[in-house]
């Protein structure tokens, strides 16, 4: 799978995840074709490279029959959208759910997010 190429973004929010650390990235520009509004990486401590990548992708005006927003998902084995949906644009909204769904899919669900500096 491809991982997003990104630019430039400025981090807005770091969480401690279990042996994760998460950043919440805004203001992303894109090397590849899709726009991103927020972009959760999950990278395990002790690595560099993000496992796990939870994204708010801003749908081209086309494809916004059910949501201006697809909430996707990217690690090495899939890239699929979960969700298309307004609140994606929200970055409260966005953070929620790329907690709980990085935890589903890290075996995370015992260990308790806490955000950083």
């Amino acid at each position: 799978m491809a991982f997003p190429r990104i630019l430039t973004a400025i981090p807005q929010q770091r969480y401690r995840y279990g042996d994760f650390g998460v950043t919440i990235l805004g203001d992303v520009e894109s090397g590849d074709d899709r726009a991103y509004r927020y972009v959760a990486a999950f990278v395990r401590e002790g690595e560099n490279q993000p496992q796990l990548f939870v994204v708010a992708e801003t749908l081209p005006p086309g494809r916004r029959e059910q949501g201006s927003h697809a909430l996707r998902v990217i690690n090495t084995a899939m890239d699929e959208v979960l969700d298309v949906d307004e609140r994606w644009a929200r970055m409260s909204d966005f953070v929620a759910q790329a907690l709980q769904t990085g935890a589903q899919m890290l075996g995370l669900e015992q260990e308790q997010p806490y955000q950083v500096q």
